[in-house]
């Protein structure tokens, strides 16, 4: 009851000093294109702080993970999101979209080996799992020591978005985490490679209704059809070349995670998350002279920049302060 009452009295985007100006940065405007549509009533977010960074050193230590620099940057910005909006429908004011990031204290894990007689852990349940079906299991991700799962959204218990570490080996810090759905069947389905990615993906579906359901075989439910054909009707094209490619990637065994060339505005997080400790190392940057050694120096004509490879990148939320 406090819990509902304490979003309800959230205060609207216009009342938190700067918050307009940087959520839309951050959201690449999608706050600004729900306000403009017909029926949409009331865009609500719950503002939050930026999470201490020793928490998020604690939280990598208590739980032997390394966190991707693009959440972790996240969590020092905002310890969480919350972006609520709704619509009118029929005189009365009905909830719809709802995006949201569990708070960094929230960031649970899922799993684990506790169990009794009578009561069977996940991880009991994930071994019946696996004799079931061994070669299905092998790529997905598990409740016992081979993962470390940790959730991200509670979506309103239709299921769990969730912060994956695959493969993982006890007393090794894990890394390079992947975000998966997790169903009310305990069944995985492969959301993105990467936080970024995900966040994307949020966005781009406005936070409607169960919406991950798009990327499992059970689908959407008619009124989720109906809420899409309304508010977002070219997404459920985009997710369909999006699923048709992914499973072509995987029959060719060369998984990947591109989105297909669709036109989509891009996330440049790490322009989004730039705070006072950034701008001192940019100025610091721009005192150093270049020495002659590099002055001077050719570019290479062989390696992987001339053969027509492209060099990696850093994250798109940069590196945390």
């Amino acid at each position: 009851m406090l819990a509902k009452a304490h979003l309800e009295a959230a205060p609207k985007m216009a009342e938190i000093p700067h918050t307009r100006e940087m959520f839309d940065r951050l959201t690449m405007g999608i706050v600004r294109s729900l306000e403009k549509r017909p029926g949409v009533s009331d865009v609500r977010l719950l503002d939050r702080k930026p999470a201490e960074r020793h928490v998020v050193v604690s939280w990598e230590q208590k739980n032997s993970c390394i966190m991707p620099d693009d959440l972790k940057r996240f969590f020092l910005t905002t310890d969480g999101m919350l972006l609520q909006w709704k619509i009118k429908f029929d005189d009365h004011i009905v909830p719809l979209g709802r995006m949201e990031i569990n708070p960094i204290g929230s960031v649970a894990k899922l799993g684990g080996t506790n169990s009794s007689r009578n009561t069977p852990s996940l991880a009991d349940l994930d071994y019946d799992t696996d004799d079931d079906n061994i070669s299905d299991s092998e790529d997905k991700p598990h409740f016992d020591a081979r993962s470390r799962v940790f959730e991200l959204d509670p979506c309103e218990g239709h299921g769990k978005v969730c912060l994956v570490y695959r493969e993982t080996k006890p007393g090794s810090p894990a890394q390079h985490p992947e975000v998966w759905f997790l169903d009310r069947s305990l069944e995985w389905h492969y959301l993105a490679d990467s936080f970024t990615q995900y966040f994307r993906l949020m966005l781009m579906h406005l936070g409607l209704p169960q919406w991950q359901y798009t990327f499992t075989n059970i689908g959407l439910s008619p009124a989720t059809q109906q809420w899409f054909n309304i508010y977002a009707p070219v997404r459920l094209t985009m997710d369909s070349d999006l699923l048709s490619q992914r499973s072509q990637d995987w029959i060719d065994d060369t998984p990947t995670t591109v989105v297909p060339d669709i036109p989509t505005n891009r996330l440049d997080a790490g322009k989004v998350f730039k705070g006072k400790s950034d701008r001192r190392n940019k100025g610091a940057v721009a005192k150093k002279k270049p020495s002659s050694t590099t002055a001077n120096q050719k570019p290479p004509t062989s390696g992987p920049a001339s053969s027509g490879r492209p060099l990696p990148t850093q994250s798109t939320f940069g590196k945390p302060r």
